[in-house]
């Protein structure tokens, strides 16, 4: 299917239609700002594909492009593979923090070294636990290592993106890719990541010194020893993260419950479960989700697959089976491209007919829209007879709710066009619904609507505190994204072009965890391929959700009148209008609306460390 996409951007018939429709002025008339925004983005992906290339060279676009998927999925099956072994010794598994695991890695080693894969669970227990030093050290060697072949087959990924872009007439892939997003351009992200960075480094430097103490209290060094990429764990305990209030055991129909409450004071908006069909649903677990408005009923329904079993894909996930579009004016947009065609009439005549149930007129929107249609997916442990129904860690709380940040874009946004549905937007956009979400769960008032009974008192939680590497993690965060901008920059086409270099570079001009020689992460970064040159956007998403939850939510998250504004400035517009527009109108931030380098650096400036979120999440 993206090959065949390749075929279609680079399709010059496409193109000429298109172009003689934005160059005439009567029709530019006739058609609204979500149309118009629709057609540069058609327009953007034409030029992202070299449409005005000879032939030759539109050919070699498409082999390029085709290259490129090859090498990535290549590539994310290199992410994934096994990493060889650590081989620790007896003496060096003395004194483990988990006193039960200890145990039992000194019992596997009782006559042998212990062979200790990365990944595993004897691992991550070395990692957290062991006091010497040697052992964190070894797993940490062996889990960052790589072959020549996986450093080779990345660096091929990212000199065929380079090769693109220049085909294009663009300095890099990142100059390409970033044309149609926020950013605007690397240089912009520059900008941001700078500004970031900046604003963490003195938090990070700060938590680094607490850990360094930690490390010279146990290891009766002098003062502030150096901390190691392999300290890290160890020094900042695996304490889970907990709610800021005390709460009752929370089951997923709990969580649930909630969230409904949530969406109705928000926007008035309830989740109700309804009955599937014979043969409707993939598997027995999964449930469907109406989600209903109060003033035009059901708006969309969403199918959870919530549970873990064999063979289904780990982590959470929201798909889109059906986006949310406007048919009342299909016959005029056909008449309006004089498409006369028999099969193409009886075709859409079918299709009307067997989706005629599936469509309705929204109150407050002008026409007839085809109703959204997602699917949730979680990896929860399954209720059981034995041990109740499904209750739900802290952790999981949070990845639910980010899951339906997502899945209420999709429900909400009310698009003429399946183009810039709901989630179908910018990708330093698409984060921020479902980041916000997260930080619902900082306010003792929503989780106060966790309470069935309505009488439990919410108290604040008396240990609960911040988690003191998250000013660390931030500043790794930033150092990914940047190195993200290094590999996809024209430095990436030089014959000399090593990427472990590279990051080792970054690491000791930038880092404040030194680089360890002889490790090669970066054939571990699955995102490179997926967010190639937009990793940013994570960072980005989290300090925009940040400024938004502390300006217009933390004091009355409750607010209709709040989420309603929300609602009508970012959810219901999907990718169908400028996003710095969205933002600076959500934020009465007229200064924003331009998003030039000076709106991208004063993102960077906001405030993101009391953020809940964690990363990963899609």
């Amino acid at each position: 299917m993206c090959e065949f996409m390749n075929v279609l951007n680079t399709h010059v018939d496409l193109y000429v239609v298109l172009k003689e429709v934005l160059s005439d002025s009567e029709i530019m008339k006739s058609l609204g700002p979500e149309a118009r925004e629709t057609a540069r983005i058609f327009w953007r992906d034409f030029e992202k594909s070299g449409i005005n290339l000879p032939p030759a060279q539109r050919s070699q676009f498409v082999s390029l492009s085709t290259e490129i998927l090859t090498l990535g999925r290549q590539f994310l099956n290199e992410t994934a593979a096994a990493r060889p072994p650590a081989v620790i010794k007896p003496s060096e598994l003395k004194g483990l923090k988990d006193q039960a695991m200890g145990a039992r890695l000194r019992l596997q080693a009782r006559f042998r070294d212990l062979v200790v894969y990365p990944g595993s669970l004897q691992a991550q227990m070395i990692m957290h636990s062991a006091p010497e030093e040697e052992p964190r050290r070894k797993v940490y060697m062996a889990a960052n290592s790589s072959t020549p072949e996986q450093i080779e087959l990345l660096e091929n990924l990212l000199r065929a993106r380079g090769q693109l872009a220049r085909l294009v007439g663009k300095e890099s892939f990142a100059h390409m890719t970033l044309t149609d997003k926020m950013a605007g351009s690397p240089e912009n992200v520059v900008r941001f990541l700078e500004a970031l960075l900046e604003h963490t480094r003195p938090y990070a430097r700060n938590a680094l010194r607490t850990l360094s103490m930690r490390k010279q209290e146990h290891l009766h060094t002098p003062p502030f020893p150096t901390i190691q990429a392999w300290d890290r764990d160890y020094y900042c305990p695996p304490e889970p993260p907990a709610p800021p209030v005390s709460l009752p055991p929370l089951t997923l129909g709990t969580v649930f419950m909630g969230l409904s409450r949530l969406f109705r004071n928000l926007y008035g908006i309830t989740l109700r479960l309804t009955n599937v069909a014979p043969g409707e649903v993939w598997h027995s677990d999964v449930r469907k989700l109406e989600v209903v408005d109060e003033r035009s009923g059901v708006i969309g329904w969403i199918y959870a697959d919530l549970f873990s079993r064999p063979g289904k894909p780990s982590g959470a996930a929201h798909y889109t089976v059906r986006c949310s579009r406007r048919t009342d004016n299909d016959d005029e947009h056909r008449d309006l491209l004089g498409i006369q065609n028999d099969e193409i009439e009886q075709a859409m005549a079918l299709s009307n007919s067997f989706e005629a149930g599936n469509r309705k007129r929204i109150r407050g929107v002008e026409g007839v829209f085809q109703l959204p249609v997602v699917v949730l997916l979680c990896d929860f442990t399954r209720p059981s007879v034995r041990q109740g129904p499904t209750t739900l860690a802290w952790h999981e709380v949070l990845t639910l709710f980010h899951e339906m940040g997502h899945a209420m874009h999709s429900m909400i946004g009310r698009t003429e066009y399946q183009n810039v549905s709901g989630t179908r937007c910018a990708t330093d956009f698409v984060e921020l619904p479902s980041i916000l979400m997260e930080h619902f769960l900082n306010s003792p008032t929503v989780l106060s609507l966790f309470d069935i009974s309505g009488k439990q008192p919410v108290r604040q939680s008396g240990n609960h505190h911040e988690d003191p590497c998250k000013s660390i993690d931030t500043h790794t965060q930033i150092l990914l994204a940047a190195l993200d901008q290094i590999y996809h920059s024209s430095t990436a086409l030089s014959e000399n072009f090593d990427s472990t270099a590279a990051l080792a570079n970054l690491y000791d001009t930038r880092g404040l965890i030194p680089y360890v020689p002889g490790t090669s992460w970066q054939t571990q970064f699955g995102h490179l391929f997926g967010y190639g040159a937009t990793y940013y956007s994570y960072l980005f998403d989290r300090a925009i959700a940040s400024r938004v939850w502390r300006k217009l939510f933390a004091h009355d998250p409750l607010n209709r009148e709040t989420g309603e504004k929300y609602k009508n400035e970012i959810l219901r517009y999907g990718g169908g209008k400028n996003p710095w527009k969205m933002v600076s109108a959500l934020l009465d931030a007229p200064e924003m609306a331009g998003g030039d380098a000076e709106a991208m650096a004063e993102v960077g400036r906001w405030k993101i460390e009391d953020e809940v979120s964690l990363p990963g999440r899609h």
